[in-house]
């Protein structure tokens, strides 16, 4: 009888060990720390539970990706719209980070460059998002480089510190009295010698060419010639806008206790705002009536021969990058074409002799754009140019790509896919996620 009511007891604990693993810990449509699960899945690709929240009260967004990897990453990402060469984003992502509220110290960031046990630390700015990511392996330096980081970027010096957008946007500077008074700036100097680069400029001025109406044809990071026109009141105005949960979004990746990663972030940050209904969309671009074409100039050594130095472009605007199927088949097509020794276009341009060398690159932002360009061609090569790019294409459309380059250039990104190309996977995936994140709500 005794034997009988043991096995009775195991059978029911097994059961209800059974019923436990098929019930998910966070239900969807419930709310955990003010954050209201929305959904809960897991993905084979990362081999990890990805939940979805959305904080009910400031409208913060959050995934957290709960693989099981010791290196915890941490990143609040904020849609950010220039209208202006200012580089009024790529100034913020500098000022936010010398000092806040709770961290009123020069410059937090290099303290935790030098002190923390962080396995990335960094900020970022693109076309149309600032992103703020950090990684540790370590539970405590993982929290508080989250800390530091909120509060950077909801808390910053910026606004009762002018001081702080002269360091890192631009100021006068006068070195004697009989001097020169000149522009200096961390982040004027810094685009200075970006835009020395003639690809830097043809990029520019493709854009502008592309873009005329929507954010996309301004430098998020900022023009020389345009940095000094941005006031103070205006980078004030920029944070405020851009900066607020509403705006946000947080990743969370690695083995750290959601729960508590939950809970902080509502209590120290998200339950002090409320939602906000500016809405922050960037209008699509038209397509042309017609095809567009200029000419831009680029310095060069003063005296130095000008023969073999031009670029030659074409871009085509196709698609937009939430279609990832497009754009896989897009960075598909431009190896095919171009970038490889055999490729069809690559070779055609050889054989008319234009140019010394020729690239294709797939630039995702709102809307895909694939860019064909030849360095050390000639001003009279233009017309040639724009003759063969179409010849070549519609040989290909009639004739097709070989299969076996095709298959190797499939194959190649297959394996970048499943096998990752960094120790950062946290990061990896951020990057994968911004697009569908910031365009789908």
């Amino acid at each position: 009888m005794k034997n009988k009511f043991l096995l009775v007891i195991i059978t029911i604990m097994i059961s209800m060990l059974w019923a436990c693993s098929d019930d998910p810990a966070y239900k969807e449509g419930k709310i955990y720390n003010g954050f209201r699960l929305i959904e809960n899945r897991f993905v084979e690709e990362v081999n990890a539970n990805c939940l979805y929240f959305e904080h009910e009260k400031s409208g913060a967004r959050l995934m957290k990706i709960a693989a099981d990897d010791a290196n915890k990453l941490f990143a609040v990402t904020f849609k950010t719209i220039p209208a202006h060469d200012y580089g009024t984003p790529h100034i913020i992502e500098h000022s936010v980070l010398n000092g806040s509220e709770n961290f009123p110290v020069k410059s937090p960031f290099d303290l935790l460059a030098k002190g923390s046990l962080n396995t990335f630390l960094n900020a970022m700015t693109g076309s149309d998002f600032t992103t703020y990511p950090v990684a540790s392996m370590n539970n405590k330096d993982y929290f508080n480089l989250m800390h530091v980081y909120m509060d950077a970027v909801f808390n910053p010096l910026l606004h009762s510190d002018p001081r702080i957008m002269k360091q890192e946007g631009w100021h006068y500077e006068l070195d004697s009295v009989n001097g020169d008074i000149v522009y200096k700036g961390v982040v004027y100097n810094e685009m200075k010698g970006a835009f020395s680069s003639p690809d830097r400029q043809l990029s520019y001025h493709i854009d502008k060419i592309l873009f005329p109406d929507n954010t996309y044809g301004v430098s998020s990071g900022g023009h020389p010639s345009a940095i000094p026109d941005l006031t103070y009141e205006y980078f004030k105005a920029f944070h405020k806008t851009y900066y607020h949960p509403s705006n946000s979004f947080v990743l969370l990746y690695g083995d750290a206790d959601l729960d508590e990663e939950l809970e902080f972030l509502d209590r120290e940050y998200f339950s002090n705002y409320e939602k906000s209904d500016n809405n922050i969309e960037i209008p699509l671009q038209e397509p042309f009536a017609e095809r567009k074409q200029a000419e831009e100039s680029y310095s060069i050594a003063e005296g130095a021969d000008t023969r073999d130095k031009t670029f030659l472009s074409y871009s085509f605007v196709t698609g937009l990058n939430t279609d990832r199927e497009l754009v896989m088949a897009l960075d598909i097509l431009s190896d095919a074409l171009v970038n490889h020794e055999s490729a069809p276009l690559r070779l055609a341009l050889q054989e008319a002799g234009i140019g010394k060398d020729v690239a294709a690159r797939v630039s995702t932002d709102k809307q895909n754009v694939l860019q064909i360009t030849v360095q050390n061609a000639n001003p009279e090569d233009k017309e040639r140019f724009k003759e063969v790019v179409f010849q070549t294409l519609n040989k290909v459309v009639e004739e097709g790509l070989d299969r076996e380059t095709v298959e190797g250039i499939v194959n190649r990104m297959e394996f970048r896919l499943r096998e990752g190309d960094s120790p950062q996977k946290g990061l990896m995936y951020l990057f994968s996620l911004k697009n569908s994140m910031f365009f789908w709500r």
